[in-house]
């Protein structure tokens, strides 16, 4: 009975190793991975502000496509109300 209980556990204290040394390089190479935005390219605002000592945050560039608003689109009143 000894020799059958052996091999299971040694099994699973093998697969567990595996997984946690997956789980520590997978999570370790997601942190080496550069999340900051991309550089401005020079002679832009934002260099001229941040060369001059001020803090500008960039801010996201307007779609080129806009989204039609749900829902009839409004129009005119017949006689404006003065």
């Amino acid at each position: 009975m000894e020799f059958a209980l052996r091999k299971p556990v040694i099994i699973a204290i093998i697969v567990a190793a595996v997984s946690i040394a997956t789980l520590l390089v997978v999570n370790h190479t997601n942190l080496i991975v550069d999340r900051r935005p991309p550089q401005t390219p020079p002679g832009t605002t934002f260099n001229a502000v941040n060369s001059a000592g001020a803090v500008a945050t960039p801010s996201q560039p307007e779609s080129p496509i806009k989204p039609t608003p749900p829902g009839p689109t409004p129009v005119q009143p017949a006689s404006p109300s003065k």
